[in-house]
């Protein structure tokens, strides 16, 4: 199963822009993360959380995303959380899953007190934060949207899941729009969730109950799916937009299908050097759609 993370080590897109890498205590634990400030920060700049993988690094996601360059477009500030190391020296962010129980890790802890921390560091006036992550990282920001409503204004998952411990106790009475982007073909993280945790990560559902699940709880009564992307123009994938919404709320509930895409982060291309067994899990990435831009483009919705 540990499959599922050796993709962030593989991962990378150039980078040349200066971030600083920072540690504070957290429950008595040094905690790392990085961060990156556009030259033209204001009051009003809002904070985007991007939250690595089982097994990745803060390094290796702001690498491989390439959300500084938008963040120094769109002037707001990135914050790439360092997960810490489990017992298999995995590094990791602790969202219940099966072979993490009894980890005292407190993980939605340690991002609210970062966020507070740097919001009066820079005077920011703006209340609340985004998230987005990939694989465990995705998983996170489901936890956040279901714990953290008074920070966070909404979160964007990358190949990510909802654990059923997390959806169990989700608090949905302040909604926190979501923006979830999945292929069919992730053979690490299922489309088709896996209740049953076949795979050792813990019980998770289905993505369509997952989107459905929020679109539910935060009484959104109208749906459209169109299709966005098409082989048939030359694209590599078929990607279908699902979207949730009501005529009486701002909040909505996002889901971009990738009919077969693998476990990747769209937006970049992928060469495996022959080897087949990453083929099979990874493909050669997806560049139909970059995901940062469509992360950013969403979450600018709610600013």
């Amino acid at each position: 199963m540990f499959i599922r993370l050796a993709i962030v080590c593989f991962l990378f897109h150039a980078s040349t822009l200066l971030s600083d890498q920072r540690m504070i205590i957290h429950e008595g634990i040094e905690r790392e993360y990085i961060i990156h400030i556009p030259k033209n920060l204001n009051e009003d700049s809002p904070i985007v959380f991007v939250i690595h993988g089982f097994t990745g690094s803060a390094k290796q996601i702001m690498e491989y995303s390439g959300m500084n360059a938008i963040a120094d477009r769109e002037s707001f500030i990135v914050v790439y959380p360092q997960g810490t190391i489990d017992s298999s020296g995995n590094t990791f962010f602790n969202v219940g899953y099966e072979f993490h129980n009894g980890s005292k890790i407190d993980d939605v802890s340690f991002i609210r007190e970062l966020f507070i921390s740097l919001s009066k560091e820079y005077s920011l006036k703006r209340k609340r934060a985004f998230a987005t992550g990939m694989s465990n990282g995705g998983d996170m920001s489901y936890l956040l949207a279901c714990t953290s409503a008074d920070l966070f204004r909404a979160v964007a998952p990358v190949a990510g899941s909802l654990m059923n411990k997390i959806k169990d106790k989700c608090e949905t009475q302040y909604p926190v729009p979501i923006f979830e982007i999945h292929g069919t073909g992730d053979q690490i993280t299922l489309f088709d969730g896996d209740m049953k945790n076949t795979g050792g990560w813990g019980a998770y559902y289905d993505l369509p109950s997952t989107i459905n699940f929020f679109a539910k709880a935060y009484n959104l009564d109208k749906k459209n799916i169109k299709k966005i992307i098409s082989k048939k123009d030359g694209a590599e994938y078929d990607i279908f937009f699902e979207r949730h919404w009501s005529d009486n709320s701002e909040e909505e509930v996002w889901m971009y299908k990738i009919i077969d895409g693998r476990h990747v982060w769209p937006g970049i291309r992928i060469n495996w050097w022959n080897s087949p067994i990453f083929w099979y899990y990874f493909g050669s990435g997806n560049e139909d759609i970059n995901a940062s831009e469509e992360v950013w483009a969403f979450f600018k919705k709610y600013l």
